[in-house]
């Protein structure tokens, strides 16, 4: 009996525990003591899959940060001027509708590192309690998530274009809070944040060097422990390679020539222990037809149930334009300017031909996260936060820029990825400056839905976003701090 109340607590604290009025209250929503919260490793188990939970949020992961808010912000779409979204899209950050959003997102964030520490302030205390195995499985992603949620408020309320700033060691950045109390953290530079994060994940990495999908050890060798299935959809998670690749996205962000080098090794060391592993399967011409999300390509992703239910008044394959206002589409000009290199027949890129459906008032809606399930597609209710694509793309870009350039590197990598999308145009021969533009162009092609694009335009220092008219500054890439926590002063 006492087990199954312990059990029904601890489902009221997952459903509560991100819902904090402020990202310093850190006060449990539930009043069940610490001490009987973290007693076992269920405690521990339900602590970290909350965590994602919150990840998987509408203000976070589930919505505003993949592909809604930064996405529209990658001036890839039509947005209709009454959108809720209109705002965000056009950098318009004192509007009530953008102010509301901004607000909550970064709410939601610290809340989510609050519960994060609250469990990190545990585990080493009751090391005991957990199989060595989960112990370091548990602590490992929880480092992984605190960094990951620092690292994306570091991109969307501080400054990309890192490499060619001369402030980075004094200019201060997001609070990086790795305590769970009320005591304010110091806003730290630049550098010393990005310190921060890259040993939040290289411990990361240290603790999850033998979980399941590393293939360490025989597949039966968890069993013991998986009878709730916690070991097992390593996708799902923040698992060994997910960490390697945002070290590899932390690096690029750094963009020093150094930091170069050290992506070009992280995002090589997934492609290459994937490959070695068969962790990820190319969705080809003939499977994107069930697997429009792209699944078998996931480094990580996040469940998101009744996915559906938050895509119904977005993605819509045929509305009226006078009253979808919430539509997400794109005209036949931007779906043009998109795939304006992309073969014809068989050389057809089908990223273009498959993952559109065009609208009887001329514009085309995306399918990607389409949810059809009597379509047969497969995969439901998954978000992608990392796929395999991008530590091509990384490496690509790594060979284009910083101290060792290599053309013909770039090139392999590029025509690996066009290649599995049917898009077999030649590049060969192309220039530096030709390959960065095919660079570019792959980031709009490829990551269209999970808003990527918009932080590689901030993470390079675009002046000009392609389909946009808007000349971009740091004062339209800066998410403003929410306005509390600058009269608090918390930030400056």
């Amino acid at each position: 009996m006492k087990t199954i109340i312990k059990n029904i607590v601890l489902c009221v604290i997952l459903c509560t525990m991100v819902a904090c009025d402020s990202w310093l209250d850190t006060t449990p929503p539930s009043q069940v003591p610490e001490e009987d919260q973290f007693d076992d490793e269920f405690g521990f188990r339900q602590a970290l899959i909350g965590c994602y939970i919150g990840m998987a949020d509408v203000d976070l992961y589930g919505k505003q940060l993949t592909w809604y808010s930064t996405e529209m912000q990658s001036g890839q779409y039509t947005i209709h001027s009454q959108a809720y979204v209109y705002a965000m899209g056009t950098y318009q950050y004192t509007a009530q509708r953008a102010l509301s959003m901004l607000n909550s997102v970064w709410q939601k964030a610290y809340n989510v590192i609050a519960n994060v520490n609250n469990a990190l302030k545990f585990i080493d205390k009751r090391q005991g309690v957990l199989d060595p195995a989960s112990y370091r499985m548990i602590k490992g992603e929880l480092l992984a998530i605190r960094a990951m949620l620092h690292f994306d408020m570091m991109r969307l309320y501080g400054y990309g274009n890192l490499a060619g700033r001369t402030d980075k060691s004094t200019k201060p950045t997001v609070p990086y809070v790795t305590d769970y109390d009320k005591e304010m953290t110091p806003q730290l530079s630049y550098d010393q944040t990005i310190e921060l994060i890259v040993k939040d994940l290289t411990d990361a990495l240290g603790l999850l060097d033998d979980e399941p999908i590393t293939g360490k050890h025989p597949a039966d060798y968890y069993d013991a422990l998986n009878d709730d299935g916690f070991f097992s959809d390593r996708t799902f998670r923040l698992n060994y390679f997910a960490v390697k690749a945002l070290l590899a996205r932390v690096y690029m962000w750094e963009g020093s020539d150094a930091s170069i080098a050290s992506a070009r090794q992280e995002a090589s060391d997934v492609i290459r222990e994937g490959e070695r592993l068969g962790l990820y399967q190319w969705v080809t011409t003939d499977l994107v037809s069930t697997d429009p999300i792209h699944s078998t390509e996931h480094i990580t992703s996040l469940n998101i149930p009744a996915f559906t239910d938050r895509l119904t008044d977005y993605y819509l394959y045929n509305f009226l334009e006078g009253t979808a206002y919430e539509a997400i589409k794109l005209s036949e000009d931007n779906l043009l300017n998109i795939y304006q290199e992309t073969g014809s027949g068989e050389n057809a890129d089908y990223r273009r031909e498959k993952l559109f459906f065009r609208n009887s008032n001329g514009y085309y809606t995306p399918l990607k996260l389409a949810q059809d399930r009597s379509s047969g597609y497969l995969k439901l209710n998954r978000m992608p936060l990392i796929r395999l694509p991008e530590m091509y793309l990384i490496v690509a870009e790594s060979y284009l820029r910083g101290a060792n350039i290599d053309l013909s590197q770039a090139v392999s990598y590029l025509k690996t990825l066009r290649e599995n999308r049917s898009n077999y145009i030649d590049i060969s021969g192309y220039t530096r400056d030709e390959l960065l533009t095919c660079l570019m162009n792959e980031y709009r092609r490829e990551f269209l839905c999970e808003g990527v694009s918009f932080f590689y335009f901030k993470r390079i220092g675009a002046a000009d976003i392609p389909n946009s008219t808007i000349v971009m500054s740091d004062e339209k890439y800066l998410w403003p701090y929410p306005a509390i926590e600058r009269e608090m002063g918390r930030v400056q």
